[in-house]
C-alpha cells in the first residue's frame, strides 16, 4: 500500500496528463458528435428551405399557365357580352326609332352614326346613308328624343351633318305653352347645355318649358323637339334663357333623316328681307 502511494506521489504528474487527455478526449468527441448533429440539422432546414421554393416556383408557374387559360377565357366572354350588348342596344334604338317613324307624315330615312368629332367647337357627326338612298343637302337630322342637326355635305352613301352643338348652328324654336319664340345656339361647353336668345323681357316664358322647332326654321320641320327651359334670368332687353337638350350627343347612335328640305322660295324671300333692310 505504502509503495502504491508513493507509485501515486512519484507519478502525479503523468497521472494528471492522463487525466486531463481523457477529459480532453471526452470534451473533443462530445463536440464532434454535437457538431455533427448541427450540421445534419442544418442541412435538414436547407433543403427543406429549397424544397419549399422549388414547390413555390413551381405552384407559380402552374398558376401563370392557369391566370392565362383564364383571361383567354374571359376575354372571349366580354367579347361575346360587348357583342351581344352592342347588339341590344341597336336593337333598341332601331325598334324606338321605327316606332316614332310609324304614322308620321313626312318620311324619313334612317341611318347610322359612324363617325364623330366632338372635340372643338366645329362638332361634326358622319352618318351611313348619302345620296343613294335620297339624303340631299340642308335637310334635317332628328332623333325620337329631338334635333340632332341639319345635313351639309352628302356623298353617294355618307352624310356629313352639323349638329346642334356646333358655334355655327343656330335654328328657330318656340316654347310650347307660352309660344314665345327664339334663336337656340349651343353655348360652347356642355354637350346638351344650349340657350335661348332674343326673348324680349315682355314675352312670358318659364323653367321646364318644353321647346320645338318653329315655322321659321329655314330646313327644319315645324314642330321638332329640341329640349327643355332649366333657366330664365333677366338682363337688360332679353332674357337669358338656358336650354337643356333633348339628345344626348355622346350617346347617339342611330338618327332619321327628314325627307324634305326647306322650301326655296321661303329660303329666297328671307334674303330679299334682309337686302331690302340692307
Amino acid at each position: 500500500m505504502t509503495k502504491l502511494f508513493r507509485f501515486f506521489t512519484n507519478k502525479n504528474a503523468y497521472l494528471l496528463l492522463l487525466l486531463y487527455c481523457g477529459i480532453a478526449g471526452i470534451l473533443i468527441k462530445f463536440q464532434e458528435a454535437y457538431s455533427l448533429e448541427n450540421l445534419l440539422s442544418r442541412g435538414t432546414e436547407l433543403r427543406a428551405v429549397i424544397s419549399q421554393r422549388l414547390s413555390d416556383i413551381s405552384f407559380y408557374l402552374k398558376l401563370n399557365k392557369e391566370n392565362e387559360k383564364l383571361t383567354l377565357q374571359n376575354s372571349k366572354l366580354i367579347a361575346d357580352v360587348i357583342a351581344q350588348g352592342n347588339s341590344l342596344r341597336d336593337s333598341a334604338s332601331v325598334n324606338r326609332t321605327i316606332h316614332f317613324m310609324t304614322g308620321k307624315p313626312v318620311n324619313f330615312i334612317p341611318a347610322r352614326v359612324v363617325e364623330r368629332r366632338f372635340n372643338t367647337r366645329e362638332n361634326v357627326l358622319l352618318i351611313n346613308a348619302g345620296s343613294k338612298q335620297g339624303i340631299e343637302k340642308n335637310m334635317a337630322v332628328l332623333t325620337p328624343d329631338g334635333l340632332v342637326g341639319r345635313v351639309t355635305q352628302v356623298s353617294n352613301n355618307y352624310a356629313r351633318v352639323m349638329p346642334v352643338i356646333h358655334s355655327e348652328f343656330s335654328v328657330s324654336v318656340v316654347s310650347d305653352s307660352n309660344k314665345t319664340q327664339g334663336i337656340l345656339r349651343w353655348n360652347g361647353k356642355h354637350e346638351q347645355a344650349a340657350q335661348m336668345h332674343y326673348v324680349p323681357l315682355s314675352s312670358s316664358i318659364f323653367v321646364k318649358e318644353k321647346l320645338y322647332t318653329a315655322d321659321f326654321s329655314t330646313f327644319a320641320l315645324r314642330g321638332i323637339p329640341v329640349g327643355k327651359i332649366t333657366e330664365v334670368v333677366p338682363e337688360k332687353l332679353f332674357y337669358r334663357v338656358n336650354v337643356r337638350l333633348g339628345v344626348n350627343f355622346s350617346a347617339l347612335t342611330h338618327v332619321l333623316v327628314a325627307q324634305k328640305t326647306a322650301d326655296p322660295e321661303k329660303i329666297q324671300l328671307m334674303r330679299d328681307a334682309v337686302d331690302d333692310g340692307e
